[in-house]
């Protein structure tokens, strides 16, 4: 721990300060480092310093076989990490396709009713203001067939569409949806 000196309206505090995260997770380290400083700055006999030689030995031996053990655990955990990455990005582009898939369906049936309804009243239209204006030319029935095909392949082509243009409308909602909001956004001091 380490005393701070702090001005406060001409008074000196000495604050004793919390200790740090490293070094309380490498107090006994830490410890055993300034154990042997102090012991190298001393004069020792042989049979000492040899003692302590082995006892610091000994340490840095514990001391990397943990390094190994949490060197192993922390492969471990990036291989299940970059494996579970890659599960997330496979189901994230399978849920994207599903996603993709069911809005043009549900565009499809849209346009689809649309369309029907639409359809259903140009033939009524076509029936009641069309159809006199052809008898009236005679040959009525190649030329009401032939309004009539054209009535179908018109509404196939609106229908093809309007199917796009309520896809692209639902995946751009979809798309806003996603984006974050800036105040969703976490705010860093």
């Amino acid at each position: 721990m380490r005393a701070i000196s702090v001005k406060f309206k001409k008074h000196v505090f000495v604050a004793m300060s919390k200790m740090t995260r490293e070094e309380k997770l490498f107090r006994r380290e830490n410890a055993v480092l300034e154990k042997y400083q102090q012991l190298s700055q001393k004069d020792i006999s042989v049979a000492e310093s040899k003692e302590a030689l082995t006892k610091l030995t000994d340490r840095y031996e514990a001391l990397l076989d943990q390094t190994r053990f949490l060197t192993w655990i922390s492969g471990r955990l990036e291989r299940k990490l970059q494996r579970t990455n890659k599960e997330l990005q496979t189901n994230n582009d399978a849920l994207r396709q599903t996603l993709d898939e069911l809005t043009k369906s549900e565009a499809s049936r849209s346009a689809s009713a649309i369309i029907y309804f639409v359809a259903i009243a140009l033939f009524v239209l076509e029936e009641y203001f069309v159809e006199p204006v052809i008898n009236v030319m005679g040959d009525s029935a190649s030329y009401s067939i032939l309004i009539k095909l054209m009535i179908v392949l018109l509404l196939k082509v609106a229908e093809g569409f309007l199917e796009r243009k309520i896809t692209r409308k639902r995946q751009l909602n979809i798309t806003v949806e996603q984006e974050p909001s800036p105040s969703a956004t976490p705010q860093t001091a």
